[in-house]
């Protein structure tokens, strides 16, 4: 009969029956998860010119809609202080909303079908606590992009380096969201 000396096994293989390349995969795969979870801000312009810049045509013309939606006009609706006002019809393709009405977004409004972009305007820092809660936009079947339109110094201190501005606005996002959207940001700070 063979000798079955355990002691030479790895602990987790005796304890569990695992070999190193299976606690391996099952480690990388727990990573992998969790980095979808992180949604990535882009910068807008940055993100049109480089779709712009592509060899691949679906993506020029996705990064000619794009530029499209946020520069053209557009039926929008406009949600304020909370209160809805409809521009150019009622089935918009752009929400234009204030941080103090990002919950308004979580309401299931048929209008909210057809919107491929929302821009949340930021005008002060106070409204960095805002939170948009990814999971919870379920009436917005269309939505392609969230863009944040920051119109105050978002980084003075840095002169507006991107890794700051990024890591101030990404807290602002909850939710592992469905990994088309593509979450955008511009500071444009008015003179």
């Amino acid at each position: 009969m063979k000798n079955l000396n355990t002691s030479r096994q790895p602990r987790a293989e005796r304890a569990y029956g695992l070999s190193g390349a299976a606690w391996l995969l099952g480690l990388m795969l727990l990573l992998l998860t969790a980095g979808l979870q992180a949604q990535t801000l882009r910068q807008l312009d940055r993100q049109i010119a480089t779709m712009l810049a592509s060899p691949n045509t679906a993506i020029v013309n996705e990064g000619q809609h794009l530029q499209s939606l946020v520069a053209d006009l557009y039926p929008t609706l406009y949600i304020i202080k909370g209160e809805l006002s409809y521009n150019g019809g009622n089935y918009p393709v752009r929400v234009e909303c204030d941080a103090a009405s990002i919950t308004s977004l979580y309401q299931p409004l048929p209008s909210y079908s057809g919107v491929e972009i929302i821009i949340i305007k930021m005008n002060s820092p106070a409204e960095l606590g805002a939170r948009v809660d990814l999971t919870r936009l379920t009436a917005f079947s269309q939505l392609k992009y969230i863009y944040f339109l920051c119109t105050f110094d978002v980084c003075p201190e840095f002169n507006q380096s991107r890794t700051c501005v990024e890591d101030r606005l990404s807290p602002m996002l909850s939710g592992p969201g469905d990994g088309v959207m593509m979450m955008l940001y511009k500071v444009s700070v008015p003179s």
